[in-house]
């Protein structure tokens, strides 16, 4: 797989004191902010850094996390240069990689999402596994 690390450099989270209660519409965004080329080459392989910009809004105003970091890239040098070449002529990226870089910064915003959620009172922005009363058996 192409992606060696997903590093995180700053995350920042803040819940309104005017929230209400009521309906509750949590928003997830991925943006690629820049592509730059990593400073290593392995076996005819080369690098790219993707810095992205993961942003959790809740909705009305009731909160908003923001998570901003980097996925780092080796492939093949032909298609790293595919890749850089295509991102400085139209800061666009191959489909292919910009699915596995997207799913990548999704993956990790969303795991920090959910750690801060709980340090600030917000609701997760995924929904996590419960219990039915129906639905256990004991042995």
């Amino acid at each position: 797989m192409p992606i060696v690390k997903i590093n995180v450099h700053k995350v920042n989270a803040e819940r309104s004191l005017k929230a209400k209660g009521g309906q509750v519409k949590i928003n997830n965004n991925v943006s690629i902010k820049n592509v730059e080329d990593l400073d290593f080459s392995v076996d005819g392989k080369k690098g790219l850094k993707f810095t992205f910009d993961f942003s959790c809004n809740y909705e009305p105003d009731l909160g908003k996390i923001d998570v901003e970091g980097q996925v780092l890239f080796v492939d093949e040098a032909s298609k790293v240069d595919e890749v850089q070449s295509s991102w400085k002529k139209s800061k666009k990226i191959p489909m292919a990689v910009m699915e596995q870089i997207v799913n990548a910064a999704l993956h990790k915003g969303n795991i920090q999402a959910i750690k801060v959620s709980e340090d600030i009172n917000l609701p997760s922005p995924l929904p996590l596994p419960k219990v039915k009363s129906g639905s256990v058996t004991q042995k």
